[in-house]
């Protein structure tokens, strides 16, 4: 077995996922990751399926190679911007210049209030490199206990889909960012993905939605609080 269907099936085994789960979230039939892994068929998988596989497992610098190997650091590379959660405000929302799955999202100037600089042992416990984090001020007491009002929370914006389950930054009805658990409580096969959005705070209320109705800015990885 090759390095690639080694780091794939690995992670799979590590996250107790499935094979059809993952065919599914490709898009192809039920026995497409299967038959990669176990026979090599397809022996090379098309770009696109790779950067989604990466996506779904968090393997980005493994498979598609760390945009942290240049030699040579730009001024502010190590710079996470800290995004003003009010910008985009009555001003249909915040302003985006670039979305990838591989580099996550960049915000346009305007947004960024300011900037935040980690030590290499954090960035390797949340296994993102700087570009890949963007950091807002919470607001409110939905995330109580986990998230106090005033936190500054850290989103790796490289994952824009609830799997695994856990703590997302989403965009809002009216252009800000909220912090809320996504859970997908549709079923495998299922023609319409709908997510569980929910918050720790019991004293407000769950909303299931399709995978349509939000927007996924990034996962939550950690936060400041004072």
């Amino acid at each position: 077995m090759d390095r690639i269907r080694k780091l794939i099936e690995g992670r799979r085994l590590e996250r107790n996922l499935d094979y059809k789960e993952l065919s599914e979230a490709l898009g192809k039939n039920h026995a497409y990751v299967q038959q990669y892994i176990k026979r090599g068929i397809p022996s090379e998988l098309k770009e696109k399926d790779l950067r989604k596989l990466a996506e779904l497992l968090d393997l980005e610098d493994e498979l598609l190679g760390s945009p942290s190997s240049a030699p040579d650091k730009e001024e502010g590379e190590g710079n996470i911007d800290e995004i003003d959660v009010t910008a985009g405000l009555g001003g249909g929302g915040l302003s985006i210049i670039e979305n990838t799955t591989r580099n996550g999202i960049t915000f346009h100037k305007e947004a960024v209030r300011d900037v935040w600089r980690l030590p290499e042992w954090m960035l390797s416990r949340f296994n993102a490199r700087p570009q890949h984090i963007k950091a807002f001020p919470s607001q409110g007491d939905s995330m109580l206990p986990t998230i106090d009002d005033g936190d500054v929370v850290f989103v790796d914006t490289r994952h824009r889909v609830p799997s695994p389950p856990g703590i997302y930054a989403l965009a809002d009805e009216f252009g800000g960012v909220v912090v809320k658990r996504l859970e997908v409580v549709s079923r495998p096969g299922d023609e319409i993905i709908t997510v569980q959005v929910s918050s720790d705070n019991p004293r407000h209320t769950t909303r299931t939605l399709t995978i349509d109705e939000i927007q996924i800015i990034g996962r939550y990885i950690g936060r400041f609080t004072i």
